[in-house]
């Protein structure tokens, strides 16, 4: 079966970055140069030429957040979501927003967060995997999720680039730029992002706070494929005694992407143990190119693993649910 672009559904994109003019640029810089002249134009564009690129690859609407490890205070934080307010508004429903908060200090991050919704009509949030090594695991943290769960408000937990400490646990007789890959973007920040939601579980976050929204990119971050195995370690008891399973969290509480991952690998893997509803289509934009995730999606529609309503779910409806939108219209 031959899928061109007019036969695919309009689709919502979940993990679809900028970088705010409030950034300071040579903070900046080492990644942008890392990610290349083009993508970094890209990522400063929330106007005409990404809602471009999006008419051109059938995208009709991306939640848009701030690029990861630049959430360092509460004052940038504002900053960077107020710009991003201007250009939802400016885009007429083809943006929306996913707040940028100051996780370091959680009291804070759930007063930004209730502004965002509040005020500036985001749709949540999408927080970096750790601050500076620190977890959201502890009774500190308590507020920040208070709120979230009490806005109704679904979270991105996304990778943030390693500590010092934690990239030095990847060093070895080999270059160092297969350090940066496995500490960071090839490996270790993905498995990292999938231990902290078994540390959320293992604190009781998800007791405390059971109507919590939590959304994994890049297939889950490795967490579908250990599902099964940490489930039946959970069972034995050795994880400490629990209102509600793995099992239980894993079905209620948790929703995946596709986003940066161009392979149908993991989806198959995915299907076997995660229901359609909770798994999203996303692009990674613009470290993926949309016409790079659009010929992902072509892939997917060819191999027929999903049926038609399951392709529409993941295309727009789940997130559709998710964040009570609309991708038809």
């Amino acid at each position: 079966m031959s899928v061109n672009n007019d036969t695919l559904p309009p689709s919502i994109l979940l993990e679809e970055h900028f970088l705010s003019s409030k950034v300071d640029r040579t903070l900046a810089s080492p990644m942008l140069s890392s990610l290349g002249p083009g993508v970094a134009k890209e990522l400063c564009d929330l106007g005409r030429a990404r809602i471009k690129d999006m008419d051109k690859n059938g995208v009709k609407m991306q939640l848009v957040s701030h690029l990861c490890g630049f959430a360092s205070n509460a004052s940038l934080c504002r900053a960077i979501n107020d710009e991003l307010a201007t250009a939802v508004g400016a885009a007429q429903s083809r943006l929306a927003g996913l707040a940028t908060l100051p996780m370091a200090a959680p009291a804070e991050a759930a007063i930004e967060l209730e502004r965002c919704i509040r005020e500036l009509g985001f749709k949540g949030a999408l927080i970096d995997n750790h601050s500076d090594g620190q977890y959201y695991t502890g009774h500190e943290y308590n507020v920040f999720w208070e709120a979230v769960e009490s806005l109704d408000s679904p979270v991105y937990l996304h990778p943030a680039p390693p500590t010092k400490s934690m990239a030095m646990n990847y060093s070895g007789p080999y270059a160092e730029g297969a350090v940066r890959a496995m500490s960071g973007p090839s490996f270790g920040w993905h498995t990292d992002t999938a231990t902290h939601v078994t540390r959320l579980f293992a604190a009781g976050v998800f007791d405390r706070f059971p109507r919590l929204k939590l959304i994994l990119g890049h297939f889950g971050e490795s967490l579908p494929f250990w599902k099964d195995r940490i489930s039946q370690s959970v069972a034995t008891g050795a994880w400490g005694t629990f209102a509600r399973s793995f099992e239980d969290v894993y079905a209620e509480n948790l929703w995946f992407t596709t986003s940066g991952c161009e392979s149908l690998t993991p989806l198959i893997c995915m299907l076997q143990n995660t229901k359609i509803e909770r798994i999203i289509f996303s692009v990674d934009y613009p470290m993926v190119s949309m016409e790079r995730g659009v010929a992902w999606l072509k892939r997917l529609k060819e191999a027929d693993l999903l049926s038609d309503k399951e392709f529409d779910m993941l295309c727009f409806e789940n997130a559709g649910a998710l964040f009570a939108m609309s991708a038809r219209g």
